[in-house]
């Protein structure tokens, strides 16, 4: 154990002890989108979750959804499933593109649930830690965890040091419970990270509540974590991590530069563009349209173009909005509309997995 602590620290060191993390995120965290965030601070990036049994499966999946660069460096590579020989052989297709392999063991969506992995995975410990240690012993590079926690603390904290235990080299965790998410959201709970931190011999990244750079201060001296790990803050300002305040008409321009430099796909561009300009949107409801509409890059950089002229005297301090939508932390309060909009969820992802299913 003392060898496998000392390496772990070892490893985190020859990254540069990187501090500001881009987290995995579904066609979001793609290689454009990397990149401008490692433009303005990131100096970890993870791909977006990768299915393991897929990326095995398919001859076209691996080559859609995994894309790097030299310079795309640190890079962890995050894999989902439950089946420890699907995700071993889906880490040895990438391992040698990237500095980690990630086990995705934070995914609350309903899709999760159904294939058996993300956050409710963890449900099932000694499958979780069986899929840690095979998958140590049989990649090149190290194994990294990312996680929820359960309501319960001594649950949660047990299960962290088992997971080091097992042969975790870094733990990332997300300090809310699956059944936190999205409208219902909640608080985050830095407490039970810094608890982790203080219990755990390896380095901890803290993810969650972060919005602003004096945020992202505050979770280090508060947690005393080794990183702090952003994904909705940084869709919203890829900047986040510079310490400085740009205007998020001058970072959908540049995404755009990199989106073509990556060859981004369009459904990434679009969903980063309703982002990055959501406070736009909102006032000039015909670029909405227009951005929805749009079928191809030129007709994306059209609208970025246009609601760059259209807000070029709106204070940059104004223009942030997107991130806010769910500062209510509204509560369940119809759990028929809840159900039907996770259905959708489900249904929606499952068209993808059948789509490569069948290829």
């Amino acid at each position: 154990m003392d060898d496998h602590i000392q390496q772990a620290w070892q490893f985190y060191r020859k990254l540069g002890s990187p501090k500001f993390i881009c987290a995995p995120m579904v066609d979001q965290s793609e290689l454009a989108f990397r990149m401008i965030t490692r433009k303005y601070g990131t100096t970890l990036a993870y791909t977006p979750m990768l299915h393991s049994r897929i990326m095995t499966e398919s001859k076209s999946y691996k080559e859609e959804f995994f894309t790097t660069c030299p310079e795309d460096r640190p890079l962890f590579a995050q894999l989902c499933g439950h089946d420890p020989q699907f995700l071993i052989k889906a880490a040895q297709m990438i391992q040698d593109q990237c500095d980690a392999i990630d086990i995705n063991l934070g995914c609350p969506q309903g899709i999760a649930k159904k294939g058996l992995y993300g956050a409710y995975l963890l449900e099932k410990r000694e499958q979780v830690l069986t899929i840690v240690k095979e998958l140590k012993q049989n990649i090149k590079v190290p194994v990294t965890c990312k996680i929820r926690v359960f309501k319960d603390r001594n649950r949660t904290l047990d299960l962290a040091k088992d997971i080091q235990q097992a042969g975790c080299s870094i733990l990332t965790v997300h300090g809310r419970t699956k059944e936190q998410n999205k409208d219902f959201v909640g608080q985050c709970n830095w407490t039970i990270i810094a608890e982790i931190k203080q219990q755990l011999q390896i380095p901890v990244f803290a993810n969650g509540g972060i919005y602003t750079w004096s945020d992202v201060e505050r979770c280090l001296q508060e947690t005393k974590v080794d990183a702090v790990m952003s994904s909705e803050a940084l869709l919203e300002n890829p900047a986040l991590f510079s310490g400085q305040i740009k205007d998020l008409n001058d970072l959908a321009l540049e995404y755009m530069q990199f989106a073509k430099q990556y060859d981004a796909r369009i459904v990434e561009i679009k969903a980063h563009l309703f982002k990055l300009l959501y406070t736009g949107l909102q006032t000039h409801v015909d670029q909405r349209s227009k951005l929805a509409s749009a079928k191809t890059y030129e007709e994306h950089l059209e609208v970025v173009i246009e609601l760059k002229n259209k807000r070029a005297d709106v204070p940059k301090e104004n223009k942030f909005g997107w991130y806010k939508r769910y500062q209510n932390f509204k509560q369940p309060q119809d759990k028929i509309k809840d159900d039907e909009k996770q259905e959708n969820i489900l249904q929606q992802q499952d068209l993808l997995l059948i789509n490569y299913d069948t290829q």
